[in-house]
């Protein structure tokens, strides 16, 4: 063939910026369009995490009261090298609690991980306490006195008492005398701060006294706070299932 007769090739040419730009867009689209469900199938992996972490403490804390005879302490120790972090504190002159107020849970006397889907380990004193689960109990159900168990008769020390978002209450207190039994004031309850890492509601309303109201309650824009409870009927009940009453 003669060199001046051979086809000639077409041009090859990049992408413009024009049209550059335009995938830049599309795949900005895409990725955005992924982004969203993947953080909310995220969200609710750690809320269903957490949910079965709150179920297990609350078996465990049942399971202790029934080996025991009484539910244990909240934990108080800051330092994470203390040998006792994460087990409960008793006051050994009293045989009560440490505190008779909101503490951590005693996550290693359980057996249970400390934190939430949301937490971070603590590896010094001065770390804060970010997404570790919150413990309260009533005095009256963790005593430690010689020859103390839990029993059909055992009336509350404290008033602990659970709200919903509107400020109804979830518990009920308004028995007086022998009908003070009937009660469903909790006996212990354990909440997690949540993604935001902060109480909400009424649970940052810290109270540094033996009463006190938490919230419990669907998720909204400004509660993501994560609360199980238990209540002297079901405590008993579960107590008296296991034949430990």
């Amino acid at each position: 063939m003669h060199p001046l007769n051979r086809p000639t090739m077409p041009a090859q040419r990049g992408f413009t910026l024009a049209e550059l730009a335009i995938v830049l867009l599309i795949l900005a689209i895409l990725a955005a369009a992924l982004l969203v469900p993947f953080s909310a199938r995220l969200a609710a992996q750690q809320r269903d995490h957490t949910t079965a972490l709150l179920d297990d403490i609350r078996a465990a804390l049942i399971g202790h009261a029934i080996a025991y005879g009484r539910l244990p302490c909240p934990g108080t120790r800051r330092n994470p090298a203390d040998p006792r972090y994460g087990e409960e504190e008793i006051d050994a002159a009293t045989g009560l609690c440490e505190v008779d107020t909101e503490g951590m849970l005693p996550w290693r006397t359980l057996g249970l991980p400390p934190i939430d889907a949301w937490g971070l380990p603590r590896s010094a004193e001065s770390d804060p306490w970010s997404g570790h689960f919150r413990y309260r109990v009533d005095r009256a159900f963790a005593s430690t006195m010689p020859g103390f168990r839990i029993r059909a008769d055992t009336v509350y020390a404290d008033q602990i008492k659970l709200i919903d978002h509107d400020g109804n209450p979830i518990t009920v207190s308004s028995y007086s005398g022998t009908e003070v039994l009937k009660n469903t004031l909790a006996v212990a309850l354990v909440y997690s701060t949540g993604p935001d890492l902060t109480p909400n509601g009424a649970n940052a309303n810290y109270e540094g006294v033996s009463d006190a109201t938490y919230e419990d309650g669907e998720p909204t824009t400004t509660f993501d706070d994560m609360v199980v409870w238990i209540g002297r009927p079901l405590l008993l009940a579960r107590m008296a299932q296991a034949g430990a009453l």
